[in-house]
């Protein structure tokens, strides 16, 4: 069992208890939940056309499939096409009342495959292949405040915490009291009263990328006159990395009282100026995905569609390390680490998709999609007997704070000319935590160019803005009431939280040349 792994799980059996007592905010990036939900989720299909115009009932760019298998039989011709996408958000956080501006960007292949139409007397038989890029995860945290309540450090306390022994040999916690039987922050020591804290600068980022994308093979046909059927078959792939910078800082010199023995000569002679931790968790995943679908052409115009994407499991390998350094005001520094790994494994739910596509209609096509998919039914398996009760907790705590979801999204194109198309469009969705408040709108729009009779160049941006409040960290919090006859209870966990603002935008390039 990875250390890192008791982290997560500790916090989980937390969730169930009194939030009088508890309160550890459930938006937390290192939680396993957060984790598994992210993983196998494809709410944002970057492509300059799908993105924009939903594909469950329309033939709306290479990444239809991903809505709906069947539209693809709407395809009249053979392609193939290559797309890029950069990405960027700017967050504002507030974090102890102080407000700090960060951004973070990345440029990733969006999209490359091919679609072959077969020549056929009546009807339509359609294949193709390639990547698409379906996710992505980009956040970046500033924090700078004063924290008169907790420090980083009593997270590091709690005997069997991942950082425990690393955070023991670097001073940035010690012994609670002459028996030794329990830890207590380096802050908390030398006071008359147990659990006394002067209060300390905080100042850090954090920084989360990743994608998430997927190979697939995809074949839909035209089965009965008006009737489309398709199906698709693919390997998901992504990675995702979580880096963080954290300093606590003595900028007032208020523990100038703690007598500390840098020197191992038995004589104490400095205090804390600063505390820095650094950690990074890097994750891959893959697995199975397959999905079925359907459409029917009410009218020449009007198109009716729906798909059915199958549960998947997907296998994460992570790693891990972290480093604290610690500098006393006599220039003295303590520096450990540690790393691990750890796998598990995701069973993700299955997702339906509806949807209802006006075509062609004196040059304007409009599409709408719904899609369902229940978060509440995620499943992580930690593929070790000895974890099994901590299995069952984290399933629990992910069925009780997350909930089902229906994603919506509506867009609209005008063909201006044989060259040039124009489209817009819009999406909502509604936050996947219970009583949530990140929900998302995205506000989108592009155009398609001719360059040629056979050659053509897609272009999209998208604008999504949302607020969310996130755990920054969590720490422990001691019950001092046993002392001095018994060490301390833990009494819970709580987090330290920021209030986020975050604006994303993305633009989308695709190149796209025919075959016939």
């Amino acid at each position: 069992m990875s250390a890192l792994k008791r982290i997560t799980l500790l916090g989980i059996f937390c969730a169930f208890l009194s939030v009088t007592t508890f309160a550890q905010n459930v938006n937390d990036p290192l939680l396993y939940s957060n984790q598994a939900v992210q993983f196998g989720d494809q709410r944002e299909l970057i492509n300059p056309v799908t993105g924009i115009m939903p594909g469950t009932a329309l033939a709306s760019g290479f990444a239809t499939f991903l809505d709906n298998p069947a539209s693809v039989a709407l395809m009249n011709n053979s392609f193939g096409e290559f797309g890029l996408t950069y990405r960027t958000v700017n967050e504002d956080a507030t974090y102890l009342g102080n407000t700090r501006s960060i951004n973070d960007g990345q440029t990733t292949l969006s999209n490359l495959g091919f679609v072959y139409s077969f020549p056929t007397a009546q009807g339509s038989l359609v294949i193709g292949a390639g990547y698409n890029q379906h996710s992505a995860a980009n956040r970046a945290l500033g924090f700078n405040a004063r924290n008169e309540r907790s420090t980083i450090t009593d997270q590091f306390k709690s005997r069997g915490n991942t950082y425990n022994d690393i955070a023991f040999n670097t001073f940035a916690i010690d012994h609670g009291d002459e028996f030794e039987d329990w830890d207590e922050s380096i802050l908390r020591t030398g006071f008359d009263q147990f659990g006394d804290f002067l209060g300390i600068r905080q100042q850090g980022e954090i920084i989360q990328s990743g994608y998430g994308g997927e190979y697939s093979a995809f074949i839909a046909t035209e089965f009965q006159p008006n009737l489309m059927l398709g199906a698709s078959v693919g390997i998901i792939a992504g990675r995702s990395t979580y880096d963080r910078v954290f300093q606590e800082v003595d900028e007032f010199n208020d523990y100038n009282f703690l007598a500390i023995d840098s020197s191992g000569d038995g004589e104490p002679d400095t205090d804390i100026d600063n505390i820095l931790l650094s950690d990074e968790i890097r994750s891959r995943y893959s697995g199975f995905r397959a999905r079925v679908g359907g459409l029917y052409k009410i009218t020449p115009n009007i198109n009716l569609g729906a798909s059915y994407t199958l549960p998947s499991r997907i296998s994460v390998d992570e790693n891990y390390d972290a480093t604290i350094r610690t500098t006393f005001n006599n220039n003295e520094t303590f520096v450990d680490e540690l790393d691990g790994q750890f796998s598990y494994s995701i069973r993700y739910p299955s997702r339906t998709n509806l949807g209802l596509a006006f075509e062609n209609i004196n040059g304007f096509s409009i599409s709408l999609a719904t899609e369902y998919v229940n978060y509440a039914n995620v499943e992580i398996d930690f593929e070790d007997d000895a974890l099994f009760e901590d299995q069952i907790d984290e399933n629990e705590f992910i069925s009780n704070q997350f909930e089902a979801i229906w994603n919506f999204k509506g867009g609209v194109s005008y063909r201006v000319n044989p060259l040039v198309n124009i489209r817009a469009g819009y999406a909502y969705q509604p936050s996947r935590f219970v009583d949530g408040i990140d929900d998302r709108s995205t506000f989108s729009a592009g155009a398609g160019f001719a360059l040629n009779r056979d050659t053509f160049f897609e272009i999209g941006g998208l604008y999504t803005r949302w607020e969310e409040e996130s755990a920054v960290y969590t720490y422990t919090e001691y019950d001092y009431s046993p002392l001095p006859d018994a060490a301390p209870n833990v009494a819970g966990l709580r987090s330290e939280d920021a209030f986020r603002t975050a604006d994303l935008f993305q633009i989308m390039g695709t190149l796209r040349i025919k075959f016939n």
